[in-house]
């Protein structure tokens, strides 16, 4: 195996929450992404998915230097980010390096582009930073030629609007060939189809993955519904991460994650997707609906109060990820030796 293009490891990140009004006291802490490693490998597609507030943005943009983390590490082909960003890392690597390599697409693409310029000038800049000595007439043809590859034709009809007169799907189009131009490692899609309409989705989703294989870049793929995940991830040979209060709850192969669930968190949400298509849905298989405060999550596993198939043990130790197969679950029904299946249930008396 060769080495990961992104690697993270025990990573933390934690925001003080300062209320209003709230004058003389500590502020809180909100613990985002609480110890979560992960790699990104060459041409990979990694999906993150959960309920909104689980961290799975958070741990995106950390996992490509938008956002630095409180503790652990995030490496970049080996080396450092932040050690390079702040010139403390005799890596022959620049942080102008880095940040051209790892790429973003927003959920709202329009709030990305600049409203006054055309898409040609738009596109023309990440050209003028990777391929300065590219000719203005180099730079056309490469940028029509993308243009013509997303559906967006005649090329230099649509070169020649500004972002306004796109439709949203359009400037969702523009903002990933803005990506693909920087020729990147990794691209952090997030929810970057969750704003468009559902039959634009899979074809956008197609889109990604087809370009994927011709520009050899890997996706960061943040969404809310597993649905996607499970299109996304499988069509593109890749996995699903699955995010619980900023920990990685299970992570494996796609149709694996979906169709034999390790976590019991991955089965409330594999219940609550019908458009999974599964046999039998039954019951809803958590103990409560509400979710914690991430300002003061649960001592120990932190599904523990939701789980119907938490028992005391849950309580006190959070449980570290076991292998089972190619998936990673954090949850001590993995471990058959463990003192759960001798500790009481918990029940909601």
């Amino acid at each position: 195996m060769s080495e990961p293009v992104i690697s993270l490891e025990n990573v933390e990140v934690h925001f003080e929450n300062e209320r209003l009004l709230d004058f003389g006291n500590d502020p809180e802490t909100v613990r985002a992404v609480d110890g979560v490693s992960v790699d990104v490998a060459e041409n990979d597609v990694l999906s993150l998915v959960g309920e909104s507030g689980c961290g799975k943005t958070t741990l995106g943009k950390t996992a490509i230097g938008l956002q630095r983390p409180t503790h652990g590490s995030v490496k970049y082909r080996g080396h450092d980010i932040w050690e390079i960003r702040e010139g403390n890392s005799d890596a022959d690597l620049e942080w102008s390096d880095i940040r051209t390599s790892l790429q973003i697409i927003h959920q709202d693409p329009g709030s990305a582009l600049n409203p006054n310029r055309r898409l040609l000038s738009i596109l023309s800049e990440p050209l003028r930073q990777v391929n300065p000595d590219l000719s203005k007439s180099e730079k056309r043809n490469r940028i029509y030629s993308l243009l013509e590859r997303v559906g967006m034709n005649p090329a230099a009809d649509f070169a020649d609007r500004y972002p306004h007169q796109l439709s949203g799907g359009e400037k969702q189009r523009v903002a990933l060939c803005r990506a693909l131009l920087m020729n990147p490692d990794v691209i952090l899609a997030d929810e970057a189809i969750s704003a468009l309409d559902v039959s634009l989705r899979v074809e956008m989703m197609d889109m990604m993955l087809d370009l994927q294989a011709e520009f050899d870049t890997s996706f960061v793929f943040i969404s809310h519904d597993l649905s996607n995940a499970r299109y996304f991830s499988s069509h593109g040979n890749g996995k699903i991460g699955v995010m619980y209060l900023g920990q990685l709850a299970e992570i494996g192969p796609a149709e694996q994650v979906i169709n034999e669930p390790q976590h019991p968190y991955t089965e409330v949400l594999r219940w609550a997707t019908p458009d999974l298509s599964l046999d039998d849905h039954g019951e809803m298989p958590m103990r409560k609906i509400d979710i914690p405060d991430p300002i003061n999550p649960p001592s120990g596993c932190r599904f523990h109060t939701r789980c119907p198939k938490a028992r005391e043990a849950c309580t006190r130790a959070n449980p570290t990820a076991y292998e089972h197969g190619e998936q990673r679950v954090a949850c001590f029904r993995e471990d058959d030796t463990h003192e759960y299946w001798d500790s009481p249930e918990l029940t909601d008396d």
